[in-house]
């Protein structure tokens, strides 16, 4: 489970491990990770499974102007052991009456583009199976959100280091992720708590970026555990926002 709850909190990885099926936590772990004394202790351990509504918005920059993609999935993975790191099937699951697929490694992804998700509600359904319950759970918290995509830099000097403001523009979060990240697989990730005001990234923590192209991305989330049929877990709800094409020099 901790190498899945690792990577649930930024949208496109978190969807690319649960189906590869990736456990070698080293795959998946940032260069950079800095946790703020302020952001809640997460412990798995206790946990028979994760259900993630994912609301994903990137921005690229188009003669001058932000054009905004929004795309809203979801995961969801079952054990049968607390802590474990391999998945079983759970049966059918659905987010808002929208099936989610199952893959090969028994984690399941909604997949289908051309009938996006609505988080308007997160009414979640699993029919469950030999080793997982049956659950019927409706997650009332609102969405988290960023409003200031503005306030992101369109370029990153290494030897500037960088920050990154928060504070008011974030919303409904018990936790914020940053990433920076260039196009040679250099990243820097960290956590904070949901009202920390900036985050600050280093000289030294950019040093082994390659200059060029880059993004910068915000996610803000919480996270609700549920206890059900006598086994606990964990709902997430996570808004990844993406600035693409950054310059990094």
């Amino acid at each position: 489970m901790k190498h899945l709850i690792k990577s649930a909190v930024i949208a496109g990885t978190l969807v690319t491990l649960m189906i590869s099926g990736c456990s070698k936590t080293s795959e998946i772990v940032p260069e950079t990770t800095t946790p703020a004394a302020t952001a809640p202790a997460i412990t798995f351990a206790d946990g028979y499974g994760a259900l993630a509504a994912v609301r994903s918005v990137s921005y690229t920059t188009v003669a001058g102007m932000a054009i905004p993609l929004e795309v809203n999935t979801a995961v969801a993975a079952f054990t049968t052991t607390m802590g474990g790191s391999t998945f079983v099937d759970g049966g059918t699951v659905t987010l808002n009456t929208k099936g989610l697929t199952k893959s090969t490694n028994n984690a399941y992804v909604y997949q289908n583009l051309t009938d996006p998700l609505t988080f308007s509600t997160l009414a979640w359904n699993v029919t469950g199976s030999a080793s997982v319950p049956a659950i019927s759970y409706t997650d009332e918290r609102p969405i988290p959100d960023y409003t200031g995509f503005s306030t992101l830099p369109a370029t990153i000097t290494k030897t500037a280091g960088a920050t990154i403001s928060l504070g008011s523009a974030v919303s409904n979060a018990d936790s914020i992720y940053v990433t920076v990240t260039d196009y040679n697989n250099h990243r820097i990730f960290k956590r904070l708590g949901g009202n920390a005001g900036e985050c600050v990234i280093s000289s030294s923590e950019l040093a082994v970026f390659t200059a060029g192209q880059g993004m910068v991305q915000v996610c803000p989330w919480n996270l609700k555990a549920e206890d059900i049929s006598g086994k606990r877990f964990y709902f997430i709800i996570e808004s990844a926002f993406t600035k693409q094409g950054i310059t990094i020099n």
